[in-house]
């Protein structure tokens, strides 16, 4: 199956999910009265158990996971962000840095506000949980026995892909090392201790030596090697993960790989192997429900192990009913996500971090620097050139939500080309191709959905909703379908004619009125434009308005030439816009469900 429509299965399973109240103990929102560098009082929706925070670098995406990784009993904000000598944290009294998180008590939303605080017993980074505060707009809990609604009980798994080292890397790389008399090189420590690591992985034991050891070898089950090895792209016939300090007396992790081909640690392996180990192994044992906070997972991974390991994310959010939220600067985390799942962080005039919090994928791609080529675009298909104009403009004048997620192509051959076009979008799953024809070609559509039993079986009756929506004959379509004695299986046949017209009723739409000249024509701005520069308006056909254009044109540019039309086209759609009347308001509905296709 595509990327994109596994991507797009999945989120329409979890949508399902989530709407009916299968995500129990869900965070539904933080917001920030005061802290760091974010703009007071912004508000995080969670609308999506998936939630993707990306932007330029240095606009609050780490500090906002810090403050959710701190939201649950247990865990605190100060283990991330903490006050130094050289970075001290100033705050006022009055206005302390603080966050506030909203979740589903008993179906109504319980808050819980966390403070920093200076604690004579738990140190100066103390984050506690207080009493509702009725400036930020808190209440008391209906429980009179009840100060506070309690925090919020849930697993957290976090994990810095910036960071995450095996336990060769963090000796070799930043252990302390003196040189003794047989142990003159990290290299050394290294081949003397590996023996020990070997013994506890062979037999499967703990082995002590002076004041090193390991915990008990844990290997990887055979779920959890299938799923690694999809994201890496390679097979694994063996995993053991073993916790220990023998490298440096520095506590760490080995992970040690058996294939086909060799047997290997995580010395031989690669950052991202390391990290993907550890991400699953961490998912596969943590309990259903948990928050799983991941910060930069593209880190040392290739663009298709990105991709795999988003839809691997995905299949764990539905199947744990897990909620993830990421921190990325990766396309291959952000494309095809609902724009509810992805909040843009970026950076005001006044140096503040503000969140937008629903965002098409393409417009944060743009906001991160990633240069857009048109095959990332859905396409509109049109029938004619004005009407492609006409859309382009309206597209532009929407801002960069909808310039970013379309181009405009005009498709020669009228209607029935278009119709027959769709017959090979709908059978290739190209669910970002959509159709705009003129209103003179307006017919019923019908939801597959809405299909009776009897309906979906029948074939002649297919076929004729198929005609009634087109024009066009079953024959003259052009579906791929197998060929027998009575011209094509029965059965290839009603799945196609029901998989286009669910294609075209969400993917078709219409222009208003007739034709796109009389979309955009304007009797009274045209008379007013030839009245103020001097010319004679003369009588206009009420029914003729690409005459009555083309007469526009030739008063205003001097002839009847495409250019001059075109020029006084673009006049109208100037005008068209500006006014923003029924029809601009009929077109911009069309792109708006367009749009919400493409993020469903």
């Amino acid at each position: 199956m595509p990327q994109q429509e596994e991507v797009q299965r999945l989120i329409g399973n979890i949508k399902s999910a989530f709407a009916a109240g299968r995500f129990p103990n869900y965070i539904e929102y933080i917001r920030f009265p005061k802290y760091k560098n974010l703009l007071p009082d912004t508000k995080i929706q969670f609308d999506f158990p998936f939630t993707v925070f990306t932007g330029l670098n240095g606009t609050g995406k780490s500090s906002a996971l810090h403050a959710i990784f701190g939201a649950p009993r247990g865990q605190s904000t100060g283990n991330y962000w903490f006050t130094t000598q050289v970075d001290p944290i100033h705050q006022d009294r009055k206005e302390p840095n603080c966050f506030i998180y909203g979740y589903k008590e008993s179906g109504a939303i319980a808050e819980v506000l966390k403070t920093r605080i200076n604690s004579k017993k738990h140190g100066p980074d103390y984050w506690e949980p207080s009493r509702p505060i009725a400036k930020y707009g808190m209440v008391k809990p209906a429980d009179p026995a009840l100060t506070r609604y309690p925090t919020i009980e849930k697993e957290v798994v976090y994990l810095d892909f910036r960071s995450e080292l095996s336990a060769f890397d963090k000796y070799f790389y930043f252990g302390n090392f003196k040189i003794s008399s047989t142990l003159n090189s990290k290299q050394a420590v290294l081949r003397k201790y590996s023996k020990y690591l070997k013994d506890a992985i062979d037999h499967e034991s703990i082995v002590t030596v002076r004041n090193r050891r390991n915990k008990a070898p844990e290997a990887l089950s055979a779920t959890a090697l299938t799923a690694i090895s999809k994201i890496l792209g390679k097979t694994y016939e063996e995993c053991v993960l073993l916790s220990h300090n023998f490298y440096g007396g520095m506590e760490g992790l080995t992970a040690y790989f058996k294939t086909d081909a060799i047997n290997y640690s995580e010395a031989y392996a690669g950052r991202g192997e390391f990290a993907v180990v550890k991400l699953v192994h961490e998912i596969t044992e943590a309990e259903n429900n948990s928050l799983v906070i991941l910060d930069e997972p593209e880190v040392s991974l290739h663009p298709g192990a990105q991709i795999e390991l988003k839809l691997y994310l995905l299949q764990q959010v539905l199947a744990k009913k897990l909620q993830v939220v990421i921190s990325t600067h990766s396309s291959n985390f952000v494309e095809f996500l609902p724009n509810e799942a992805i909040k843009l962080f970026y950076s005001n005039d006044e140096s503040k971090f503000v969140v937008k919090n629903s965002c098409n994928y393409l417009e944060a791609f743009s906001n991160i620097g990633i240069e857009l080529d048109e095959s990332r675009k859905s396409s509109i298909l049109v029938e004619d050139k004005t009407a492609r104009l006409i859309l382009e403009r309206v597209i532009d004048d929407l801002g960069a939500d909808f310039s970013l997620a379309f181009n405009v192509r005009f498709l020669a051959g009228g209607s029935e080309m278009m119709y027959k076009t769709a017959a090979v979008y709908a059978q290739e799953g190209e669910l970002k191709k959509f159709l705009m024809l003129d209103g003179d070609k307006r017919k019923p559509l019908f939801n597959p959905e809405d299909f009776t039993v009897a309906e979906a079986g029948n074939l002649p009756v297919l076929k004729a909703k198929l005609q009634t929506v087109t024009g066009v004959a079953f024959n003259n379509m052009g579906f791929r379908v197998d060929g027998n004695a009575s011209g094509g299986n029965p059965t290839q046949q009603k799945a196609a004619v029901i998989q286009y017209l669910g294609f075209v009723y969400k993917n078709l739409g219409y222009l208003p009125g007739q034709i796109p000249e009389e979309t955009i024509w304007d009797e009274e701005y045209v008379t007013k434009t030839l009245e103020a520069n001097g010319y004679t308006v003369p009588t206009f056909d009420p029914s003729d308005y690409k005459d009555n254009i083309l007469a526009f044109a030739e008063l205003m540019f001097g002839d009847r030439e495409e250019s001059s039309n075109d020029s006084a086209k673009k006049l109208l759609i100037r005008e068209f816009i500006r006014v923003k009347g029924e029809h601009y308001t009929n077109i911009v509905e069309t792109l708006t469900k367009f749009k919400d296709a493409t993020a469903a």
